[in-house]
C-alpha cells in the first residue's frame, strides 16, 4: 500500500528521491509528485543538471526523457530543450502521458555558406513533437561569451557580425517555414530592441518571431518594460527571470533572481506577451550563476555601440535606488550549487501556480 505523504516525507524516501535525479515513477506512487505548475522551463535554467556533477548525479543531456522526468518532479509543466530524431517516439510518448508542453531549440549556423542540415533536423524533430516554435539565437564570434559588450572591439566589427547573422536567419525561414514551425529569436545580450524589432520588420514572416527574455537587454541599459512592449508583437516564446541589479566600481552588477524578489514584475510582463500572443506558454529561465559584471563606465563597453553612453547616468541612478543583495554561487561547494539550482527551479514553478494558474 502506498505510504501517506507525510510518512514519505518523514521516512527520509523524499531527501534520497530529491537529491539527485528523482524517479517519476516513485514520486507518483509515493504520492510526492507536486501540483504542476503552468510555467515551463528552458534547458539552460536546469544547465548544472544537464551536465551533471561527479559523485552527485548523472548528467541528463543525453535522455530527454529523463530530462523531461526530472522537471516535471519538481512541480514543471514543460520543457524547452532539444530533442534528436532518434528520441522523438519515446520523448513524445513521454510528452502526452505526462500531459506538458514542448517549446523546440535549434542551432543556426555559424556562418552564412555553413551547413543548415543540422538546423533542419531540428526543425523537423521540433515540429513531431508537436513544437510550435524553436529557440534560437544568433552564433557569437568563435570563442566569445557573446555579449556585445564584451565580445567587439568595434562597432565595425560588431556590423559586419550582425550583417551575416541577419544573412543566416534569412536563409533558415523557408527550412521554418517548409516545417510550420517558427524561428523564435532570442534577444541574446547582442542586438538591442530596435534593432531586433527591424530584423523582424524587415523579413516579416510568421515563421520568424521573438523569444523575449526580459532581462537580456537590461545590459544594454534597456527597461525590461521596453524589450517586452518593443518585441511582442512577434512573440513566440519567452525566457522569464527576475532580474536584481547592484552598483560596482566599473557599473553594474546584474543577476537572475527569485521571482518576486528583484526589479522586475514577471506577472505584467507576462501578461503583456500573452495579449499579443495568446498561445505562447511561460517558459522560465532562472540561471544559477554569480551576478554579470555590467561595465557601462569602461570604453570597452561602448566600443561596439554608437548610442548607449547618454543612458548611463539616469541608468546607474536607477541602480543605486533599486539594488538588492545578489546571490553568489562560486562560493558554493559543487554539490550546494547543484542542490541550489533545483530549489530555485521548485521555487519558481511555485510561484507559477500562485500567480499565472
Amino acid at each position: 500500500m502506498p505510504m501517506s505523504r507525510r510518512l514519505f516525507a518523514q521516512s527520509g524516501l523524499a531527501a534520497t528521491l530529491f537529491a539527485g535525479f528523482p524517479s517519476l515513477a516513485m514520486a507518483q506512487a509515493e504520492g510526492a509528485l507536486p501540483p504542476k505548475s503552468p510555467l515551463g522551463v528552458a534547458g539552460t535554467g536546469l544547465s548544472a543538471h544537464l551536465r551533471g556533477l561527479d559523485g552527485v548525479a548523472k548528467g541528463l543531456r543525453d535522455d530527454p526523457v529523463a530530462f523531461l522526468d526530472y522537471v516535471r518532479s519538481l512541480g514543471g509543466g514543460g520543457v524547452q530543450i532539444a530533442v534528436g530524431a532518434s528520441d522523438v517516439p519515446r520523448f513524445r510518448a513521454r510528452l502526452e502521458q505526462l500531459g506538458m508542453y514542448y517549446e523546440g531549440q535549434a542551432s543556426l549556423p555559424s556562418r552564412a555558406d555553413g551547413d543548415y542540415g543540422p538546423f533542419e533536423a531540428s526543425v523537423k524533430a521540433a515540429a513531431a513533437l508537436g513544437a510550435t516554435c524553436v529557440r534560437a539565437v544568433s552564433r557569437p564570434p568563435a570563442d566569445s561569451s557573446g555579449r556585445r559588450y564584451e565580445s567587439f572591439s568595434s562597432f565595425a566589427d560588431w556590423s559586419r557580425w550582425l550583417a551575416e547573422a541577419n544573412t543566416i536567419i534569412e536563409r533558415c525561414v523557408p527550412i521554418a517555414e517548409k516545417h510550420r514551425v517558427a524561428i523564435a529569436l532570442e534577444n541574446h545580450k547582442d542586438r538591442t530592441v530596435a534593432e531586433h524589432v527591424a530584423l523582424l520588420k524587415r523579413i516579416d514572416s510568421p515563421y520568424l518571431g521573438s523569444l523575449i527574455d526580459p532581462g537580456n537587454n537590461m545590459s544594454f541599459m534597456e527597461r525590461p518594460e521596453e524589450t517586452v512592449t518593443a518585441l511582442a508583437p512577434w512573440v513566440k516564446a519567452c525566457s522569464l527571470k527576475d532580474m536584481g541589479v547592484a552598483p560596482y566600481d566599473q557599473g553594474f552588477l546584474l543577476s537572475e533572481v527569485l521571482f518576486d524578489t528583484g526589479m522586475t514584475d514577471q506577472a505584467k510582463l507576462f501578461g503583456i506577451m500573452r495579449k499579443a500572443n495568446p498561445a505562447i506558454f511561460p517558459t522560465t529561465e532562472l540561471i544559477t550563476r554569480d551576478p554579470l559584471k555590467v561595465p557601462v563606465l569602461t570604453d570597452a563597453y561602448h566600443a561596439a555601440f554608437n548610442d548607449r553612453r547618454p543612458r548611463v547616468k539616469a541608468w546607474l541612478a536607477m541602480v543605486r535606488r533599486r539594488q538588492t543583495a545578489l546571490p553568489v554561487v562560486s562560493t558554493l561547494s559543487p554539490a550546494e550549487q547543484f542542490r541550489l539550482e533545483e530549489e530555485n527551479n521548485r521555487k519558481v514553478f511555485a510561484w507559477g501556480l500562485a500567480k499565472l494558474a
